[in-house]
């Protein structure tokens, strides 16, 4: 008897020695999700700071499977941005501070600590900051791929960035649409 609890004890264990290793190759693959994540501002890098916005994610694509990415964006006084609509994107903006205009589907609120504005797939939108100081949110973009818009836009600097043909590039890889003004 104790031959067999012997033999099934080492099974056990290369058992799990096996599944260990595979797990191990598939974490450091990225195949396997992490289950949770901190989230501390002091610490988090920035993945875009420039003259109008600071960006930090808190939750991406890789944590959330693709399914949603959760921003932390300080948006600069003077920032705003002009209509437009995702095609296959909804967000969610919490402001956490500061002071903002948004206008949806025409109709327009100022915004201050607290309030939220959802903006579901081809609507219409447009913000703005308000005052003079920064307008601190929390940004829930869905489906994921924030990340891989702040990836490609951090590839072009300068004037490069303001090339309307780099711009357009952009705008489309980023389901941004912008609702032009008639003529």
């Amino acid at each position: 008897m104790t031959d067999t609890n012997d033999f099934w004890r080492r099974a056990a264990l290369a058992a799990g020695i096996v599944l260990l290793v595979f797990l191990v190759l598939l974490t450091v693959s990225g195949q396997v999700r992490p289950g949770y994540k901190f989230y501390f501002p002091d610490k988090a890098p920035i993945v875009t700071d420039d003259e109008e916005v600071t960006t930090k994610v808190i939750v991406g694509d890789r944590e959330s499977e693709g399914r949603y990415t959760i921003l932390s964006d300080l948006w600069k006084p003077g920032f705003s941005v002009s209509t437009h609509y995702h095609a296959s994107h909804f967000e969610t903006f919490i402001l956490l501070s500061g002071e903002a205009e948004w206008t949806v589907g025409g109709e327009t609120h100022a915004m201050k600590a607290g309030d939220a504005v959802y903006i579901p797939a081809n609507a219409r939108h447009s913000a703005r900051t308000l005052g003079t100081t920064p307008a601190h949110f929390v940004l829930v973009y869905s489906a994921g791929d924030y990340e891989a818009h702040l990836r490609r836009q951090a590839k072009y600097a300068g004037l490069e960035k303001t090339d309307p043909k780099v711009r357009e590039m952009l705008r489309e890889l980023n389901d941004f649409n912008p609702v032009r003004k008639n003529p």
